[in-house]
């Protein structure tokens, strides 16, 4: 056999056996997904409300927590509260808040402070889902209300801020809220 032959062969076989090393691997149906397991970490694992599995972890939405993105943030804001005020001294009131119907990471406060009694305030809950803002929103009439505020426990703590457009005057009150 002449050295041209036997070159080729020897090419031949290195291009065969390259081939069988790269890409028959590649036909195999089961996936590695690290160096010690060959199972599929997110087969089993049903994420809620929009949640996408990585790893076998739920990695949730925007307003949604928990091991299947299964609890909205506000859920820990809901509730009736009594409420006391530093601008209506010794007066005691009722506050209700409740989810928003569109957003899991809003909330609604309805018959918050002195302000336009019974009108209903959205606030927006941060990240870290103890703290909330309220942003300016017109709730009746004349008067735009903002604020923040925290949650500890049974309580609810909110500064809330009065601008009364028409007489350009303004009120702030600290709020505490004690679940019922």
């Amino acid at each position: 056999m002449s050295n041209f032959l036997k070159l080729a062969s020897a090419t031949g076989l290195v291009v065969l056996v390259l081939f069988a090393m790269v890409l028959l691997p590649a036909c195999n149906k089961d996936v590695k997904y690290n160096d010690t397991t060959l199972v599929r970490p997110c087969d089993n694992v049903i994420c809620l409300n929009g949640g996408a599995c990585l790893d076998g972890q739920c990695q949730c939405t925007k307003g949604f927590e928990g091991t299947n993105c299964g609890i909205r943030w506000s859920d820990k804001f809901l509730g009736s509260y009594q409420a006391s005020d530093d601008c209506q001294n010794g007066v005691f009131y009722n506050v209700q808040i409740f989810s928003h119907p569109e957003f899991a990471w809003k909330m609604r406060i309805q018959n918050l402070g002195k302000f336009c009694i019974n009108s209903t305030l959205t606030a927006e809950i941060n990240p870290e889902k103890t703290s909330f803002i309220i942003p300016m929103q017109n709730t009746c009439g004349s008067y735009y209300l903002s604020g923040y505020g925290n949650i500890s426990s049974n309580y609810i703590n909110i500064y809330l801020k009065n601008r009364d457009s028409v007489m350009h005057t303004g009120e702030q009150c600290s709020i505490i809220l004690n679940k019922l």
